[in-house]
């Protein structure tokens, strides 16, 4: 099933490519963007990515101090093991 989602997601991309070759493409796919991003309100694309929620923002914070926690652990580790 990998190798299929894969060929899929590849003729996509080619036949994206592909359709954004031509200039007029191009303009015709920024205007319809446009478009959808004015009929959804700046205010909300502008917030895209960040948490609604307090509680989401807090277990963010805190995954991303556990993987610099985790880092600084094994380049200790590894500066100890040079050391000796």
């Amino acid at each position: 099933m990998g190798k299929l989602t894969k060929a899929i997601g590849v003729a996509g991309a080619v036949a994206g490519a592909a359709y954004l070759s031509k200039s007029e493409n191009r303009k015709k796919t920024k205007l319809q963007f446009n478009k959808v991003i004015n009929k959804l309100g700046s205010q909300y694309v502008k917030d895209w990515g960040k948490p609604e929620e307090i509680d989401d923002a807090h277990m963010v914070d805190e995954g991303a101090m556990t993987s610099v926690q985790y880092y600084n652990e094994v380049q200790q580790e590894s500066q100890d093991a040079k050391s000796k």
